[in-house]
């Protein structure tokens, strides 16, 4: 069964969950129950408009043993991370959303935090300014994102040894053919 939606933004997998809790604000744990600052996991925070995909980001990024907090309006995500960005280590952002398309809130977090790593999801790789791959973007996926590409760019974007996000401009990450 596929997750997601067939066409633009989708995300393509095979795990379902009926005990999903509702997409808006919230912070999830990966089943071994460890708090994001005592355990040691890697917190991502994920900003996308689209519910159906940010559950299914969701679901599969905890099945990996990330701690992911999510927000349905990029807004709410900005309060998110000016709250909590000691304890973010990752920024999964949507390109286009309604109220701020992804360029947008890019240069406010880094006005929240300069090293802040954010990896860009977006449906084509043209949509990503200049501004952008030159402004310290760890990277981008291109959708339709399948598991394998979304945790592949995850994992480059979080291993970086140097500050976070360097400069040099970012190549589509883990897009397999």
């Amino acid at each position: 069964m596929g997750i997601g939606r067939h066409g633009c933004g989708e995300i393509m997998g095979t795990e379902t969950n009926s005990h999903e809790n509702p997409v808006g604000l919230q912070a999830d744990h990966s089943a071994t129950g460890k708090s994001a600052a005592g355990g040691g996991q890697k917190v991502i925070l994920a900003i996308d408009d689209d519910t159906e995909i940010l559950n299914s980001v969701r679901r599969l990024l905890i099945r990996e043993g990330w701690v992911v907090w999510t927000a349905s309006d990029p807004r709410e995500g900005l309060q998110v991370y000016e709250t909590h960005w000691r304890t973010i280590q990752l920024v999964l952002l949507d390109y286009f959303m309604p109220t701020l398309r992804g360029d947008e809130v890019f240069e406010r977090l880094q006005r929240i935090n300069p090293h802040v790593r954010v990896l860009l999801t977006t449906a084509c790789d043209d949509d990503v300014s200049p501004k952008l791959l030159q402004g310290g973007l760890c990277g981008f996926v291109q959708k339709p994102l399948t598991p394998r590409d979304l945790i592949g760019g995850i994992r480059k974007s979080l291993n970086h040894r140097d500050p976070p996000c360097p400069g040099a401009p970012p190549r589509p990450l883990g897009h397999s053919p």
